[in-house]
């Protein structure tokens, strides 16, 4: 193909940001800082609590505060920001709650006024504020993460239930349904039952009927109106409470009107060994949070379940179950539960948590003030109390250093973007691992008791002298290991090496699921474009293990840039440089091609381009 034809041949689409890269940080917008007091005391009377007693009401954080500390998220290393709903909601108080959550939504295609400087138009397409927000993250090259909901509207409010608009315009009465918008049924009383999950209130919640094409129509174009303004993901609310069909047309629209939306998923308290909240991360087309990783966090320090650290593995151990489980959202607070600082008062135990989640497979998501130890014990630091106003902004905090420190590192070495996960060491106290990509690694080790020493045969790396990066101690790996080594009460220790990081006018992320490999087996990539090998497997690409059920690779293309190729998945059971003589090969071990019409894609002609990919499945 000449040059001149390749130009021609355009990037066609985006596919799904590629967000491994990523740390999270979780903002309640409300309780974040208050950057326009213009706002404070918008709407009706007696919502917004100017001494910060009252839990339920509004405190005045807003768009504007987030932006004006920019500056300091950008330095902790964050680069994505959740921000919870922000769309307009009811303007009422139930007991001593208003909705400064964003729950209890009225107008999905409407901003919450409590969230703009008075005056500002609260119509997203015309909000100056929204605007701001977007563009100053932007200008920071920090993505924004939309918390949305569509399993629900608000409760019963001063006999006024479920009303929604659309932009203004009345949509749907809960108290007089003529739209059939909703579900008219009782409470859920039985949450193993999943025709109330999908069918049933949940805490009185207005729950929508999405069989009702209408409804579906509406929430996906207030969403889209919402990315239209320069969101790049989404978390999506109450996911098991909506059937798997309802999701994938959600996400099938979605990326069709912005094919690189990141979507993840609230599937309340699910585990790698409950397969219905297996088959909603399997299936919906989205990536879940990680409950049961949480648990696994929050026992290990918490004490809660036996077994300290084990804790941790056992979820470890489940990950083949999941067909992306290095993109599932990783974290051990969140708004719906006490704070980490709650179930144990140890500071040094929320630093080695921290150490933990940012060095663990996944994405890891950080809830506000985290790294300013925030914490309200009262009522143990259940809802509300889990959600105190930030008021602290100290760069120097031990948290905040070994969080800039991990996103540092994060951001530097692939190992913990995509590499495979390795236990070296295990007790109910002390953990040890390596993740491992290509030539890059990253060796964590975690002491929540006492002073000791250890032997750790083998950790993977090169024999040498390693510096810690979060003590800055020197540390040696000798003869594959680490010997007599002396761990410090409450001590982690984290060394790496980088290797190469992959380069081209165009990077393809490759993943595999659904062949589960046996030792001593590798997964390829092979295609029609001699990048890709030209069909000859001795020339193949190799992808990296991550688990058994699952294979990565990140490959850089320059001639191919731009052009279609075809390709195909194959395993291969021999060396493979005895490939290049195939009859040579035994036929016990020759290659498993996969048994389909080779799979065709538009390479894009610069940036990256991620496939998530099943064996055997176009």
């Amino acid at each position: 193909m000449t040059s001149s034809n390749k130009t021609s041949s355009q990037f066609l689409y985006v596919e799904e940001s590629e967000f491994r890269h990523e740390v999270i940080y979780f903002i309640i917008v409300d309780r974040f800082f208050d950057g326009s007091h213009s706002s404070d005391n918008i709407g009706k009377e007696g919502l917004y609590d100017p001494t910060r007693t009252k839990w339920g009401e509004y405190w005045g954080g807003d768009l504007s505060g987030i932006c004006q500390k920019i500056d300091y998220l950008k330095e902790l290393g964050v680069t994505a920001v959740w921000v919870s709903p922000l769309f307009e909601q009811v303007d009422d108080k139930m007991h001593d709650s208003a909705p400064m959550h964003g729950y209890w939504t009225k107008d999905f295609k409407r901003l919450n006024p409590h969230f703009i400087p008075a005056g500002d138009s609260n119509r997203i397409q015309e909000s100056q504020a929204l605007k701001d927000f977007v563009d100053t993250f932007n200008q920071h090259n920090i993505k924004i993460i939309l918390d949305v909901v569509c399993n629900h509207s608000s409760p019963e409010i001063n006999g006024k239930k479920g009303i929604v608009y659309d932009d203004g315009v009345p949509v749907a009465d809960f108290n007089n349904d003529h739209n059939k918008f909703y579900y008219h049924n009782p409470s859920i009383t039985d949450w193993d039952d999943e025709f109330q999950l999908i069918h049933g209130e949940m805490a009185g919640l207005a729950t929508f009927n999405e069989k009702n094409v209408a409804f579906r129509r509406y929430i996906i174009s207030a969403i889209k109106n919402w990315l239209d303004q320069g969101i790049h993901a989404l978390r999506v609310d109450t996911l098991k409470h909506m059937p798997i069909w309802f999701w994938q047309e959600f996400v099938s629209e979605i990326r069709k009107h912005r094919p690189s939306t990141f979507l993840f998923g609230e599937y309340g308290f699910g585990k790698p060994w409950d397969q219905r909240s297996v088959d909603y991360a399997n299936h919906t087309g989205m990536s879940i949070l990680d409950f049961g990783l949480c648990d696994g966090i929050r026992f290990a320090f918490s004490g809660k379940e036996p077994g300290g650290f084990l804790n941790i593995q056992r979820v470890i151990d489940e990950d083949h179950v999941y067909h992306r489980a290095n993109e599932l959202i990783t974290f051990f607070d969140n708004h719906d539960m006490p704070r980490f600082l709650s179930i144990t008062d140890s500071r040094q135990n929320l630093e080695l948590a921290v150490v933990l989640l940012m060095t663990l497979r996944g994405i890891p998501c950080l809830f506000y003030g985290t790294e300013q130890y925030l914490v309200n014990n009262t009522n143990g630091g259940e809802d509300p109390y889990n959600r105190p106003m930030m008021d602290t902004w100290d760069k120097t905090t031990p948290l905040f250093k070994i969080i800039q420190n991990t996103s540092a590192l994060r951001s530097a070495n692939p190992a913990l973007n995509f590499g495979a996960f390795e236990q070296k060491y295990l007790t109910e106290s002390i953990y040890g691992y390596t993740r491992s990509y290509r030539d890059s690694r990253v060796f964590t080790l975690v002491n929540q008791g006492e002073e000791t020493t250890i032997d750790i045969p083998n950790v993977n790396l090169a024999d040498g002298d390693y510096t810690c990066v979060l003590s800055g101690r020197t540390i040696t790996v000798s003869g594959g290991g680490i010997w007599q080594h002396r761990l410090g009460l409450k001590e982690a220790n984290l060394l790496h090496i980088c290797g190469a990081v992959t380069s081209g006018q165009t990077v393809l992320d490759i993943q595999i699921n659904g062949y589960e490999t046996k030792p001593g087996e590798t997964i390829v990539l092979t295609g029609d474009h001699p990048e890709l090998g030209a069909w000859d497997l001795s020339k193949a690409l190799p992808l990296e293990y991550v688990n058994r059920n699952t294979w990565f690779g990140d490959f850089g293309f320059n001639e191919a840039s731009g052009l279609p190729v075809m390709f195909k998945l194959a395993v291969l059971r021999c060396p493979q440089e005895l490939l290049a003589d195939p009859e040579a090969v035994p036929a016990d071990q020759a290659p498993i091609v996969e048994n389909l019409v080779h799979r065709h894609i538009q390479l894009p002609s610069q940036g990256r381009m991620k496939l998530d990919l099943i064996w055997g499945r176009t």
